[in-house]
C-alpha cells in the first residue's frame, strides 16, 4: 500500500500492511484516526475504500489530512501550478534568515554556532515559493496540496534525522541538492471525508455524532518532546 509523508519518529509505514489485515475482517465502513499525524495511516485506510474522519493538533497535520482526504482534482489539476513553483528564482526572506545556513566546508554550524536544517540555496527557494502559494491557490484544498508538495519536498533536502531537535552538525549529503516540488500522490474518490485540528477529548463527541464511526484508531503522540 503506497502512502507519503516526511521523516517522522513512530512512523506507522512498515505497520500498515498490519494494520490493514487487522481491520478487514470487522466490516468496518468509517474509521476515526484521533492523531494522524503524517497521516499514512489514514492515507492508507482511504486507499483500502475506507471513509476517514482525521484529527490532529498540529497545523502540519492537517495540512496533509486535507491535501489527502479532502482534495477532489486529478494530479494533473495541479502539474501547472507545480511546476510554476518550481521556476521561481529564490529570495531571502525569514526561513533564510532563521533556518538556512551556508555550507562551510560541510558544517552545518553557523557564525551564530546554531545549526540549521537546509541550506541557503533552498531557504531562499522556500521563501519564493511559499509566498507565491498564498497567490496561486484559489482554495483551502488547493493550497493544502501544494504546502504538502513544499513540505515534501524540503523534508527531501534537510540535514536531520527525522526528530524536531536533532539537526546534524555535519551537512547530510542531501542537503547539497535542489529541492524540487512535484505533485504528491493524491487519492481521489467520493466518500465524504472529514478533517479536524482540534483536543481530541473536546472532539471526540462531536467527532462521533456527525458521522457513524465505526472504528477508532488512537495512536498519540509519545516520546521525550512530549513529557
Amino acid at each position: 500500500m503506497k502512502t507519503e509523508g516526511i521523516k517522522y519518529a513512530g512512523s506507522k509505514k512498515s505497520l500498515i500492511p498490519v494494520i490493514l489485515r487487522l481491520i478487514e475482517p470487522l466490516q468496518v465502513r468509517t474509521i476515526f484516526d484521533g492523531f494522524t499525524g503524517t497521516t499514512r495511516v489514514a492515507q492508507a485506510l482511504k486507499r483500502a475504500g475506507y471513509t476517514v474522519i482525521a484529527n490532529d493538533v498540529a497545523v502540519w497535520s492537517k495540512e496533509f489530512a486535507t491535501c489527502y482526504l479532502l482534495n477532489r482534482h486529478a494530479p494533473s489539476h495541479y502539474e501547472p501550478m507545480i511546476g510554476h513553483l518550481n521556476r521561481l528564482p529564490g529570495k531571502r526572506g525569514w526561513f533564510s534568515e532563521y533556518y538556512g545556513g551556508e555550507r562551510n566546508g560541510g558544517s552545518s554550524i553557523q557564525k551564530d554556532g546554531k545549526k540549521r536544517i537546509w541550506q541557503l540555496h533552498n531557504t531562499m527557494k522556500l521563501d519564493a515559493i511559499r509566498d507565491e502559494i498564498d497567490v496561486i491557490a484559489q482554495d483551502e484544498v488547493e493550497k493544502s496540496v501544494l504546502l504538502t508538495s513544499l513540505m515534501l519536498a524540503l523534508d527531501k533536502i534537510d540535514s536531520t534525522v527525522g526528530h524536531q531537535v536533532s539537526y546534524l552538525r555535519q551537512w547530510a549529503t542531501r542537503a547539497f541538492q535542489e529541492m524540487t516540488l512535484r505533485v504528491p500522490g493524491l487519492i481521489v474518490d467520493d466518500h465524504p471525508h472529514k478533517v479536524f485540528q482540534e483536543d481530541i477529548f473536546s472532539l471526540l463527541p462531536h467527532a462521533t455524532a456527525a458521522a457513524a464511526v465505526d472504528l477508532a484508531y488512537y495512536d498519540p503522540p509519545y516520546g521525550s518532546s512530549n513529557a
